[in-house]
Parts: structure tokens; sequence; C-alpha cells
């Protein structure tokens, strides 16, 4: 469903805000803005949202039905989401969803690989719209406001938040020395999360980190 391409504008210095504690605060008081999306297992799109110009920070979680606390191995009716926090202004929530026809999904839409948006905001509601307009509602996946009980994001466990770096043992422990027990919601490690690691040994996100961190992600 994403039209996933690396951008060479996509720098460092285009973020304002890169630890968990100033993302939290920076979606709070609306410089940043947040959605979330149900698209299959959320693991491939935790990393391809998180290597999108403009995507802050990603996490991955349960989402959906109105029950209370699910978890992976009793998901009580809630589908697989990866909640996304973005800068609009080098982001668009329209430019997020990608290719309109890449949602379309006919036929019954159960279980927890549903398709589903989630909806924050009257831009967001309206870019759904458009795209139910554009493909059908019957080929559409569903749409929640984020206010709706069904609507309400439960972190997943820690074993699946940037799932593809946490294969790396050493690098997860030397993060959690440097970066605390918050690693995960850094913009940093969502940049790495989210891209390929073929020709990324000399990316500008790698060189930020240091020394041993960087030589235990090049050989995880």
């Amino acid at each position: 469903m994403l039209d996933l391409k690396m951008n060479k504008e996509d720098v460092v210095e285009s973020y304002k805000f890169a630890g968990p504690e100033a993302i939290e605060e920076a979606v709070k008081t609306g410089k940043l803005n947040q959605s979330v999306f149900a698209m299959g297992c959320f693991w491939g799109p935790d990393a391809n949202f998180g290597g999108m110009p403009g995507v802050v920070q990603t996490r991955v979680g349960y989402a959906g039905a109105s029950t209370l606390a699910p978890n992976y191995r009793d998901i009580k009716g809630h589908a697989e989401v990866v909640r996304v926090v973005y800068d609009k202004d080098q982001i668009s929530y329209r430019n997020l969803l990608g290719n309109f026809e890449s949602w379309f999904v006919p036929g019954r839409k159960q279980g927890q690989y549903r398709p589903i948006l989630f909806v924050y905001d009257r831009e967001q509601k309206q870019v759904a719209d458009e795209l139910i307009q554009a493909i059908g509602k019957e080929n559409s996946p569903e749409v929640i406001e984020a206010g709706e009980q069904k609507g309400y994001f439960w972190s997943a466990e820690d074993y699946h938040q940037k799932y593809r770096l946490r294969r790396n043992k050493k690098l997860v422990s030397l993060a959690e020395l440097d970066f605390g027990a918050r690693w995960d919601e850094h913009l940093y490690f969502t940049k790495l999360n989210g891209d390929d690691k073929k020709g990324f040994n000399v990316s500008q996100w790698l060189k930020k980190l240091p020394q041993e961190m960087q030589k235990a992600y090049r050989i995880g």
C-alpha cells in the first residue's frame, strides 16, 4: 500500500524533534500530527512508514475493537496497527496514504489483518472520504474516528517494536544504554528501522550514533 522511495532530502536537520519526550509534547501541542493505520501484519508498515520523509516516529499496536487490554496472544477483536507521527510541513496525510488503488480490498474484511484508517482530524477524514469515493465503499478500508472507543490505540509488546532492529541483540543492548528504555521511540531508530541496510553504512542517521552502535548495526 506504500510507495516507498528514498528521498535524499530527508536529512537530520529537517527534523525539530528527535527524543520521545519532545515528540510526545509536540503531538500534544499540535506541532506534529498523528494517525493510525491497519494494513496487515504491522512489522512491514512500521518499517515502510518510518522510511518516509517527514515521518518522525512509528509505534505498533492494536486498535479497531471496543474490548480492553488486547495483546498478541489475545487480540480480542482488534487489528494490528501502526501509529505514525509526522510533520505535515514535510509530508501530507494524502501522501502517507499513497496510491488510493493500493487500498482496494474487495470482499469481507475481518480479523487482525483487516484494513482500517483511523482518522484524527478533519483533513484526514476528508482524504479518507475521497479514497472511498475513488474506489467505492465496498472495496475500501473501514474508517474509524480516533475519538471512538474502537479507535483507542493499545501499544504492542516491546518485542514487536522496531522488529527489524530488535533482531540485532547487541544493537538493542547498546541502544538501551545510550538512549534509555524508550530508545525505540527515538527519531533515529525510526529511520534506521525504515531503511534497507544495503548501502546504508554511510547513512547520516547511522553516523549520528556512537561508534559501537554503528558497528553493531552493520554486522547485525
